[in-house]
């Protein structure tokens, strides 16, 4: 979440003495910004899993069904898109297959079909793999929620984005670019091809299918997250704005989050704001 997008947000929070000792407003937004960082990285923490758009490189095993088909749990879904798929006996001879033809069932099992033969690398095997075998798998693939950010300008009328990271991003989905007051839905062109992945990332162009509402500048979400789940990074980041001044005090009482010695601490604090945000997260946790 981007530091304007938290500003925006009713908190009612003064968030101009966030970094002491400074008077300047980048550097309180840069403070404000890490807190937003932690926030997120609880969060993943919570979920068991990267929220936020990511590559993903499995190694595990599976069995093929009486149809011929591969059936795999992901680790981490959901699954946006899969990119091959590697399988055989051994797991230094695998057959990798690009681009695989598959079906993704509620973005948590990917399930690809082998029926009818095609060759294949396991000990002298031809054909399809026996049903009910034992295959060890490798699967690139794309799971998470899109989360990246306007790294140039658009007019009003654009027919392009420019994010700081295209991962997850598909042809004709649509992301809320979340700019204070100029807020909208912006839908990709099914004819949008999206570029293979880089290390590092580097900034891609993303074409629309129609064209933006108002004009936006650099620094602004673009997001395929849901509401909530960027609600919960908004209350835990609102919950450490809160806690008290000093040290030897508990930060979360009469929760379980208190460590158990102030009990009947009458005080208020984020606590609340904090089993919210666990609670909207519990069900994006990851499902082993």
């Amino acid at each position: 979440m981007s530091a304007a997008a938290f500003k925006a947000h009713p908190t009612y929070l003064d968030l101009d003495d966030l970094r002491s000792g400074s008077n300047l407003d980048s550097d309180q937004t840069a403070e404000l910004v890490n807190l937003l960082l932690m926030a997120s990285d609880w969060a993943d923490n919570r979920a068991g899993q990267n929220l936020g758009a990511h590559t993903v490189v499995q190694n595990c095993t599976a069995r093929f069904d009486r149809g011929g088909n591969l059936r795999v749990h992901p680790d981490n879904t959901p699954v946006l898109s899969v990119s091959s798929i590697g399988y055989g006996y051994t797991p230094t001879a695998l057959t990798t297959v690009t681009s695989p033809s598959l079906w993704l069932e509620d973005s948590r099992v990917i399930i690809t079909s082998f029926a009818g033969g095609g060759p294949w690398s396991g000990s002298l095997q031809f054909g399809s793999p026996v049903s009910g075998g034992e295959v060890f798998v490798q699967l690139t693939y794309t799971a998470g929620w899109v989360a990246t950010q306007l790294t140039a300008s658009a007019v009003q009328g654009a027919m392009t984005l420019t994010v700081a990271d295209p991962t997850g991003i598909l042809p004709g989905q649509s992301y809320r670019i979340w700019e204070p007051g100029v807020e909208e839905d912006v839908i990709v062109s099914t004819s949008w091809v999206p570029p293979a992945a880089t290390a590092p990332i580097v900034p891609t162009s993303v074409a629309l299918a129609t064209p933006t509402t108002f004009a936006h500048t650099v620094g602004h979400d673009v997001s395929g997250m849901p509401t909530d789940m960027r609600l919960a990074v908004t209350n835990y980041a609102v919950s450490a704005l809160m806690r008290p001044d000093t040290a030897a005090e508990d930060s979360y009482p009469d929760t379980a989050l208190s460590s158990g010695t102030r009990q009947k601490d009458p005080r208020k604090d984020g606590s609340g704001l904090v089993k919210e945000a666990e609670r909207i997260l519990s069900r994006y946790q990851r499902v082993r």
